[in-house]
């Protein structure tokens, strides 16, 4: 071993600093440390052991005549032996025997004379351990060696501190702009399916994670379909699995809480398949402890969600959840609207805002289309022997029969009470009376309405008029007629033009 004077330690510690502060990651300080370490220590051998956030108990190792770094995992007891008697007596520990150490690698260990293990740490804690192997006799060195240990040993460990720090921050950093990026996106959107791609799309690009999905539970509980994910699953989207089959997302909707699968070997799996996934992490969607779906990431490496990473992606969970909910009220505010929220059927204000959009266009283009006056001929008589929840069960079953008989480009609207009008595009008034007819035999067929009829009155643009009000007069006024002559049929009015 090199002897050093004082000055020359002081200037060999001024470049040791140096080359550290070169490094902001803990595996670029430590190869540095095996390096330097050796050549005021005169090693043959070096090796280091972090105690913390290591669960592998991954060794580093640099062997200075071959100028080779290499890491193998070490098979230490923390708890016994040598490794836990540095730990507890937070001391250097000196050993002729290299088998009494855990932490070896085969093809070196034979050579060894003497091994020295250092503890290394700040305030009293151990964050690792110092290997120094020599293939030499040097007993008579120990004492300057241990010397040279301990007044270098906070040295690496400041630099081991500072680089944590470093990490951390850039965690801290990473994790802000993650959130701040998905939370613009999700407060500026309210369209659904735009913002789920868009949160998908940005959770891959920020973490690499190969498979994100997200399952949304059925309204009967029993159910978890697949409505969202990246590309390669596209063509699982629409697919269903009950939730108390088991599987991690059958567990996470039953539990509410997160699931982590560090290697999914170990657990029973349900999924998309054709994936070789090695890890998994599912988050629970909650809105008020209620369960509506979960975010779920897979990933092809073993333990690859680290700590940060999942309190991050659990937050941003509770973030998806309520912007899932938010969308969903906004699409039922949207729908109520529109409908009316007993039948279904598009409500009076929208009824006649297309039905005046239709006159523009037919008047422009030069062409006709029909609208339909529809009424229960005894409706009252019906909830009175019946009551009011059977007829509002009633009038929802009639929409339903009513869209049925029409097309994709026709619209069926709720007047006022039983009163609907059916608004055919581009439809001829035979046209018009084969769909009517088709109207009054379904209902005439309807089990659940047995009993009631209904009464259709017909009005073609432009003959039997020309705005709205004049329409829908002549094709109510036809309706009535219907009524007059005994109901269950269809009318055309010469009155009111």
């Amino acid at each position: 071993m090199k002897t050093y004077n004082e000055i020359e330690f002081l200037n060999w510690v001024g470049r040791l600093l140096g080359n550290l502060s070169l490094f902001s990651k803990q595996e670029g300080i430590i190869r540095e440390i095996l390096k330097s370490v050796p050549e005021i220590s005169g090693a043959d051998y070096s090796s280091f052991l972090i105690l913390k956030e290591n669960p592998e108990k991954i060794a580093y190792d640099y062997y200075p005549e071959k100028k080779e770094f290499s890491t193998h995992r070490s098979t230490a007891n923390l708890a016994i032996g040598i490794e836990g008697e540095v730990i507890r007596k937070r001391n250097i520990i000196v050993t002729r025997n290299s088998y009494e150490f855990s932490n070896r690698k085969s093809g070196i260990m034979d050579r060894i004379k003497l091994l020295i293990a250092a503890p290394i740490g700040l305030r009293g804690e151990v964050e690792g351990i110092l290997y120094l192997y020599y293939f030499e006799d040097v007993s008579d060195k120990v004492e300057e060696i241990k010397e040279l240990i301990r007044n270098i040993a906070p040295i690496l460990a400041y630099a081991l501190a500072n680089s944590r720090l470093y990490q951390k921050l850039n965690e801290v950093m990473r994790e802000l702009r993650i959130s701040c990026d998905l939370s613009n996106i999700i407060n500026a959107s309210l369209d659904i399916d735009q913002l789920i791609e868009e949160i998908i799309k940005q959770l891959t690009m920020h973490f690499g994670y190969e498979i994100i999905a997200v399952y949304l539970v059925e309204e009967d509980g029993k159910y978890a379909t697949l409505k969202w994910g990246v590309n390669s699953i596209k063509e699982h989207i629409g697919t269903k699995m009950r939730i108390d089959e088991g599987g991690i997302i059958g567990r996470v909707i039953e539990t509410g809480q997160p699931y982590y699968a560090a290697d999914v070997s170990m657990v029973p799996l349900h999924g998309p398949k054709g994936f070789k996934k090695r890890s998994e992490f599912s988050i629970p969607l909650k809105i008020r402890d209620k369960v509506i779906g979960v975010l779920d990431i897979e990933s092809l490496q073993r333990e690859a969600f680290p700590k940060s990473a999942r309190n991050l992606l659990v937050a941003l969970g509770a973030q998806i959840a309520i912007a899932i909910e938010r969308s969903k009220l906004f699409e039922e505010t949207k729908r109520l609207s529109i409908e009316d929220p007993l039948t279904g059927a598009v409500n009076r204000r929208i009824l006649e805002e297309k039905i005046m959009e239709e006159i523009a266009l037919a008047e422009k283009r030069g062409e006709e289309f029909t609208i339909l006056f529809l009424d229960f001929d005894n409706f009252k008589e019906f909830n009175d022997r019946y009551g009011h929840q059977r007829g509002d069960e009633g009038l929802k079953i009639f929409s339903n029969i009513m869209k049925s008989c029409l097309s994709s480009n026709d619209l069926l609207g709720r007047y006022g009470g039983d009163e609907f009008i059916a608004l055919l595009r581009k439809t001829n008034i035979n046209k018009a009376v084969k769909i009517a007819n088709q109207m009054l035999e379904k209902v005439r067929e309807n089990e659940f309405l047995k009993g009631l009829t209904v009464s259709i009155g017909v009005g073609v643009y432009p003959y039997d008029g020309k705005t709205f009000i004049e329409l829908v007069r002549y094709a109510d006024n036809a309706c009535y007629i219907a009524k007059e002559k005994g109901g269950d049929r269809i009318e055309f009015s010469s009155i009111g033009k």
